[in-house]
């Protein structure tokens, strides 16, 4: 029915990600709790994931600015045209 995204692409994937950041992070000892090895490394994997998609909604949200700057230009420009 619908093309599949690839999963690059697809623009649920932060927010997916950041969810299931929530519910990891639940899960984790207080940082004044001694944690075993185990722990620390889920630790260390979550925090590098929730800035990893940090970084993503930064990207799509710079590129949605972007995209409504050039409509934005494309609809002055066809306006001009068109009087």
């Amino acid at each position: 029915m619908f093309p599949k995204i690839p999963i690059a692409h697809d623009p649920h994937l932060p927010l997916d990600a950041l969810e299931r950041g929530c519910d990891d992070s639940a899960q984790l000892c207080s940082l004044g709790e001694p944690m075993t090895d185990a722990q620390l490394q889920l630790r260390a994997e979550l925090v590098a994931k929730i800035l990893e998609t940090r970084t993503k909604l930064r990207m799509i949200r710079d590129k949605a600015e972007e995209l409504q700057l050039a409509l934005e230009r494309f609809t002055a420009t066809r306006g001009t045209r068109r009087a």
